[in-house]
């Protein structure tokens, strides 16, 4: 480990942040490593990551430094691209990087000499540009990037240090800074919420205000320990401990003792304390001004005006010096640590407040004078920086100017992806008085398509509903807010009766304007609880002839058709049309416009996500898949989220129970504000304790998933928790709650027509109607979902529990033809790749045998129990062994029951798990098919085995509990109790 400690420093000496400096130090050691540093203005910042960087570089170990600004143009991952491009100069002239790297050879020409010569150029556009920059830090490994002042970064650079510190590469760490206090409400600082991953190292330092003592030993370290403890009395009650303007105050100091010889005490302490209020920096930034000649304060003032870092040519030009002057003048400004070179051949203030400080001491006409030499300079580059014009013009007071120059650069933005400085400027064009009406709603028809891709969407919300309401602008504009307000009232707050008032108001608004009413009306889409099929359809109709036979023209309009054939697609999905997968891969891989491009990677999610509720399990993970390879180039972490939810669902069907949910705790530590992450974590949590017979457990969270569902819309979370919820009751004995339970939910399915993603209602309800008596309704079930089955449509899941249900219902007359139907279902789940429902149709398959088979069926039981046992489904397992009765102990081995001495056998540890649970005797007997005598002996060789002797002390005992032999890959737990 490198001790920084060691490592000889320069400047003032380091204090108050030896441990910071130690924590990242210890992370950085231990590669690839995250650490976040937090800390308001002039807190240090700067000065942690430059004694990082003198520290790793000693270590041999290479840093680059990328600079985010708060004046900047739209240059999607500038500052990242910025940082990564010095790390061409450590590449070994012979070195050739991967083709991953080819995304960077246009961004980047410094790395095109080391991209191998087969790279086909065709294809380096489709590469991420995250594997690139991948590619070039894993090539200079070990490498950190530091990334300063991220909360003026623009959210694509967020969104691609996101992905960098969500998967860092081996050998690379990420050290990003940051102002808390300048970032958006609730925003996180990378733009989504952040945890560290499993295995990789980091650290979260916030820097908080140096202490007396810490200021007191800086001011003695330099002026010695008399003066130095009276001095630095002084600078910590004027600083209040903040370090830029302590090391302002000693430099001040410094410079008064350069220029006058030694001072006294006492008229130190008097200098500093007339330094004026508000804050000591602005008079140290004046003092060295003051001492400066008049080309270098001319140059300095022009860097003050500029607000960003800029190179020598262009601030000669704006101070109006000639080449031989700035140079000078450059230097002696460096020199006094006025400025300092930001970036190579770009210089800029150290901070903010020195720029700041700079700049309102100017008096007002040479203020706008240099505001005006600026705009010329800029409108006068290759590709004039429009955001910086705009702020020139705003600067000098013209106002109808500033509008022109706002709303180019605006487009710019948008244009090049950059929605967070475009939504800025769109909402200062739409709140100023002087704008026209034309030009406001304008604007906010602008805002009204990109404000809901923000990460603060609450504040969005605020921002579209004041639009809708503003009666001053026109209709159109009014129209395109309440759109937007639908939108993110469905899919970030589940609001679906405030979601369908505002789109009604949206196609009440916008109905002059047939391509703006299409994509409201195709939104009606998502509202399938509060609208039959028929109304949906005639929707998406309507949305449909509005763009047909119309000359679409430019990006935004592109996007709504891409809208409206998305919309198309998810309705063909959840229909189970066979034609949807041949039309989904039509669709461009590659467009131009981002309205199309993202509208495309949002079809995907839509027609994929029915297609894992009809049982189309590797269609629907191939899709979901090519979700997430698309949005590591375009990031849009909603749909990320999306689809990395709907593939746990998958690895879930798939069998994968051991650590589904510590996958999903892990997705919601990472998406916390996500609703679909926490409703199936819940959701397939009820159903896993159902399977154990954790009724209680089951109860609760299958109650709260069906209540999410509701909540949100989500018809087929409702009928799935539901199903669940009655499966619960059934294996309690309780069908007739079980049917109170299934009713509401057949009136939902019938109402929305989602037979293809009915979910596991069928077969569930089917049952308990026949165990309450009502077999005329098991009938008129069963014939409604054969009517459905009938259509030309693709719905395995839906055909298997068709067929589960028509065995059910067969099972009374003709146990033949229950037999066969049973037969059918095991087969379809498993070719669909579903072991828990397939060992269930082999169980009700293997009871259909006994009768007349009993060979045949004990070998049936046989493979449902091992099913049911490989995946921990404790309870389905005993019912089966109940079921299957002498019929499975013929089957059993006969070498004797198995010793386990002091170690829990299988049998206990399903009794320590359900105990665990809180489960009385009388659950577990219910649950593990045993009579209540049984349990009760196995309870107190649990207890006793586990070390304990109450009940309520299981949960702990087990967590530690490491079983001597290992996990049990076998069922060697004793038969059921035949007898109850």
């Amino acid at each position: 480990m490198v001790d920084a400690a060691q490592v000889p420093g320069n400047g003032f000496t380091l204090v108050g942040r030896e441990a910071e400096l130690g924590s990242i130090m210890e992370a950085l050691n231990d590669l690839p490593a995250v650490v976040l540093v937090e800390g308001e203005s002039g807190s240090g910042k700067s000065r942690l990551l430059y004694e990082t960087e003198r520290v790793l570089s000693s270590a041999g170990v290479h840093a680059v430094t990328g600079l985010c600004h708060p004046l900047r143009e739209p240059f999607p991952y500038g500052p990242v691209l910025e940082a990564v491009s010095a790390a061409a100069k450590w590449l070994p002239a012979e070195t050739v990087l991967p083709d991953r790297a080819g995304a960077l050879a246009s961004l980047l020409p410094e790395f095109a000499p080391f991209l191998p010569e087969s790279a086909d150029p065709a294809n380096l556009e489709r590469v991420p540009l995250t594997q690139g920059i991948r590619a070039v830090l894993e090539a200079v490994s070990p490498v950190v990037l530091m990334m300063e002042d991220l909360h003026w970064a623009d959210e694509a650079t967020r969104e691609l240090l996101f992905l960098l510190a969500r998967q860092p590469s081996p050998g690379v760490g990420l050290v990003l800074t940051y102002r808390g206090e300048d970032l958006p409400p609730s925003q996180p600082v990378l733009g989504n919420p952040y945890r560290r991953p499993i295995g990789v190292a980091g650290a979260e330092i916030s820097l908080r205000p140096l202490s007396g003592e810490d200021v007191t030993g800086l001011t003695a370290s330099v002026f010695g320990p008399a003066a130095g403890r009276v001095l630095g009395q002084v600078l910590y009650r004027r600083s209040a401990g903040l370090p830029l303007i302590v090391e302002e105050g000693l430099l001040t100091l410094l410079e008064r003792r350069r220029r006058s010889g030694p001072q006294d005490l006492d008229d130190e302490v008097a200098f500093l304390e007339r330094s004026p209020v508000p804050r000591a920096l602005q008079e140290a930034v004046h003092e060295r001004l003051a001492g400066l000649p008049d080309s270098a304060a001319h140059v300095v003032e022009a860097a003050a005006v500029l607000g960003v870092p800029a190179t020598e040519e262009m601030l000669a030009q704006v101070a109006r010096l000639e080449a031989a002057q700035s140079a000078i003048a450059i230097t002696e400004a460096l020199e006094k640590s006025l400025l300092h070179e930001s970036a190579p051949a770009r210089y800029a203030f150290r901070h903010v407040l020195a720029q700041q400080a700079v700049y309102g001491d100017l008096p007002g006409p040479r203020r706008l004078n240099l505001h005006r030499r600026a705009r010329r300079v800029l409108h006068a580059q290759e590709r004039p920086p429009l955001v910086q014009i705009a702020h020139h013009t705003w600067a000098l007071g013209d106002v109808k100017g500033w509008l022109h120059d706002a709303e180019a650069a605006a487009d710019q933005a948008i244009a090049m992806g950059d929605d967070g400085i475009a939504t800025r400027l769109l909402q200062d064009i739409i709140q100023e008085r002087d704008a026209g009406v034309e030009q406001r709603s304008r604007a906010a028809i602008t805002l009204s398509m990109t404000v809901h891709r923000a990460t603060d969407y609450q504040r969005g919300l605020r921002v579209l509903r004041r639009l809708g309401a503003d009666q001053s602008l026109s209709a159109r504009a009014r129209g395109m807010a309440w759109s937007g307000v639908s939108a993110m009232l469905m899919n970030q707050e589940g609001d679906e009766t405030g979601a369908r008032l505002a789109l009604e108001k949206a196609v009440e608004e916008l109905e002059p304007w047939p391509l703006d009413c299409a994509a409201a009306m195709a939104a009606f889409v998502m509202y399938e609880r509060t609208q039959p099929l028929a109304v949906i359809e005639r929707w998406v109709e309507r949305a449909e002839a509005a763009i047909a036979g119309r000359d679409i023209q430019g990006n935004l309009e592109e996007g709504i058709v891409s809208i409206v054939v998305g919309v198309r697609l998810m309705m063909m999905s959840r229909a189970g049309d066979p034609r949807v997968w041949d039309v989904l891969a039509s669709l461009p891989a590659n467009h131009p416009a981002p309205e199309v491009s993202r509208q495309v990677v949002v079809t995907f999610y839509n027609v994929s996500e029915p297609a894992l509720y009809r049982g189309e399990d590797a269609r629907a993970r191939e899709g979901m898949d090519e979700v997430l390879h698309r949005v590591e180039k375009d990031p849009l972490p909603q749909i990320e989220c999306f689809a990395r939810t709907q593939l746990l669902r998958l690895d879930w069907l798939a069998g994968d129970w051991t650590a589904t949910e510590q996958r999903f705790d892990e997705l919601n530590a990472e998406f916390p504000d996500m609703a679909i992450v926490q409703r199936e974590r819940i959701l397939i949590r009820g159903c896993l304790a159902t399977s154990r017979g954790e009724w209680a457990k089951a109860l609760e969270c299958l109650a709260a998933a069906k209540a999410a569902g509701e909540q949100h819309g989500e018809v087929v979370i409702t009928l799935q928790a539901t199903a669940a919820t009655a499966d619960v009751y059934l294996a309690r004995g309780d069908a007739e709650t079980a049917w109170t339970t299934v009713e509401p939910a057949l009136q939902l399915l019938r109402y929305s027509s989602a037979w293809p993603r009915a979910a596991g209602l069928v077969p569930t309800a089917v049952e308990a109607a026949l165990l309450t008596g009502r077999r005329q309704e098991a009938e008129r079930l069963v014939a409604d979902a054969e009517r459905d089955a009938q259509r030309e449509r693709v719905a395995p899941a839906a055909d298997a529990e068709l067929h589960l249900a028509q065995g059910l219902v067969a099972q009374a007359g003709d146990l033949r033809a229950a037999s066969a139907h049973f037969d059918q279902a095991r087969a379809m789940w498993r070719a669909i790749g579903r072991p828990y429902p397939t060992a269930r149709a082999t169980e009700l398959y293997a009871e259909s045998l006994l009768a007349d088979q009993p060979q045949a069926a004990a070998t049936a039981f046989a493979e449902a129990i091992e099913t049911y046992t490989r995946l921990g489904a404790t309870w389905d397992t005993a019912r089966c062994q109940q079921a299957a009765g002498q019929q499975v102990s013929a089957h059993r081995s006969t070498r004797g029951r198995r010793g386990y001495g002091d170690a829990l056998s299988p049998r206990e540890t399903d009794v320590a798990r359900l105990l665990a649970t809180g489960a009385t005797n009388q659950d577990i007997a219910a649950a593990l098919f045993l009579s209540v005598r049984t349990v009760e002996h196995h309870v107190a060789r649990t207890l006793k085995k586990l070390g304990v002797t109450h009940r309520n002390d299981v949960s702990g005992a087990l967590g530690d509990y490491s079983h001597p032999h290992g996990t049990y890959e076998t069922d060697e737990r004793e038969p059921p109790d035949v007898a109850r």
